[in-house]
């Protein structure tokens, strides 16, 4: 997992660095520059997982993709396609001024438009949001500075705009003898109910080599002994899975996203 407090003090330190005039005209061009540089590093590292993450939520409730443009769609992934080539233009001395660095900003904001409007307009998972905002801001501070189009800050859709599930249907749903939980990495299933819900962490930590367990209301973990049973769809869900138990361990036959 990313700190994201660590980017923000970044900012701060390096926005310090870049509007500080005390230092000779030359000294101040390579610190505007180095600045450019940690922008674009940070747009690097944002956008690696994000265009997985915003894919993943296109196809599950409550995102209604169909009423999504196809730029918005294709958005996250024309974005870090963008970015990657914008990191290549970055290592330039001359970046300040380099006019193909500007025109890849350019089309990486172009890119990023549809995205931003779609992800306003309708209510996609929390941890989503939260890493957009952080790619926007870095964004439209490297726009400013090379004085181009920023993007629209648009707020997000706030809870009230998700369709609510009724807790009869829900339950009325649920399999005969199934177990009822959130399905999240081994590591996140011991720190708290935020992190069970953040479908982008389990992504990662399981990505790096960590196991998913089925993890419940009041805390309760329980292994699963067939980790090729539950796909990516389901991380940081809370599901319904029915099989056999052992202890604390399931292996599991049926799992349903409630």
């Amino acid at each position: 997992m990313r700190l994201r407090q660590s980017g923000i003090i970044g900012f701060a330190v390096c926005a310090a660095i870049f509007q500080s005039s005390a230092a000779p005209q030359t000294d101040s061009e390579t610190r505007a520059r180095e600045y450019m540089q940690f922008l674009v590093q940070e747009l690097d590292q944002w956008t690696r997982d994000f265009p997985q993450a915003y894919n993943m939520a296109l196809v599950r409730p409550p995102v209604d993709a169909a009423g999504l443009s196809e730029n918005a769609k294709a958005g996250a992934d024309n974005l870090r396609a963008a970015i990657v080539r914008l990191t290549e233009l970055s290592r330039a001395n001359d970046v300040r001024t380099n006019p193909a660095f500007h025109a890849q900003l350019e089309k990486a904001v172009a890119a990023a438009a549809p995205m931003n409007a779609a992800l306003a307009a309708q209510k996609f998972p929390e941890a989503i949001q939260s890493d957009w905002q952080t790619i926007r801001t870095t964004l439209n501070s490297l726009a400013e500075i090379c004085k181009t189009t920023e993007l629209a800050i648009i707020e997000a859709p706030g809870p009230g705009s998700a369709p609510v599930k009724d807790a009869k249907t829900v339950a009325a749903n649920i399999p005969a003898g199934a177990i009822t939980g959130y399905v999240v990495d081994q590591r996140c299933a011991l720190r708290g109910k935020a992190m069970w819900v953040n479908a982008q962490c389990v992504l990662t930590c399981v990505r790096d080599g960590d196991k998913v367990v089925l993890v419940s209301e009041d805390g309760k973990v329980m292994q699963i002994s067939n980790q090729e049973k539950i796909e990516a769809e389901s991380y940081g869900q809370k599901v319904a899975i029915t099989g056999k138990t052992a202890g604390d361990v399931i292996t599991v036959a049926t799992l349903q996203i409630l």
